[in-house]
């Protein structure tokens, strides 16, 4: 893991752990009120677990593509440095335009 992949965990892990707790607490504030909710309270509350929901959803999302693209770099950039050393091995040159070692 790299330093940016570390920086962008370390931060959606305390986005998660924020809406985890804000989740809990709801939860827990919910479960102690004695009168059942009235139906605009309800609604209140659906709409806040919509919301965070699609925070949540969103936050995945943009992490996920976020990892693919680190992935993708850091593969490109291992594959060139293998090729580099394999080809000169074989009398051969790496091309990056076509990703093959060619003949000299």
């Amino acid at each position: 893991m790299n330093l940016k992949t570390a920086n962008l965990s370390n931060s959606y892990s305390r986005k998660f752990t924020l809406l985890a707790l804000l989740t809990i607490g709801t939860s827990i504030s919910l479960s102690s009120h004695a009168a059942p909710l009235t139906i605009s309270q309800q609604q209140a509350v659906n709409a806040h677990f919509s919301k965070l929901a699609q925070t949540q959803h969103a936050a995945e999302t943009q992490m996920t593509e976020q990892l693919k693209q680190d992935f993708t770099q850091q593969l490109t950039v291992q594959e060139h440095e293998f090729m580099n050393d394999i080809c000169p091995k074989y009398g051969m040159t790496f091309d990056v335009t076509t990703n093959a070692c060619l003949r000299s």
